[in-house]
């Protein structure tokens, strides 16, 4: 299919991985600052946390309100809105 203007290239979503201990609530240094909680999508054990109620962001650290579960890389921080780019 033809394009109108600049080509779009996807990339993979900026992701951050963290692994929990059972009673840390606060991570970082994520990979760049997002907007805000809602500019991420953050994952523990592959369940969705909320933003606002489950987390909270400060510059480039995460903050739980319930420590994380201990596991090997089981925080999946995903950077939201940088899955294209234009060339």
């Amino acid at each position: 299919m033809a394009y109108i203007g600049n080509q779009v290239t996807t990339v993979p979503f900026i992701t951050d991985t963290f692994s929990g201990n059972g009673t840390a609530t606060s991570f970082g240094a994520l990979t760049r600052a997002p907007a805000g909680s809602a500019s991420i999508a953050v994952y523990v054990s592959g369940a969705y946390k909320t933003p606002g109620s489950d987390y909270t962001v400060s510059g480039t650290q995460i903050t739980f309100a319930v420590a994380p579960a201990s596991g090997t890389n089981n925080i999946v921080v995903l950077h939201l809105g940088s899955g294209s780019v234009t060339q």
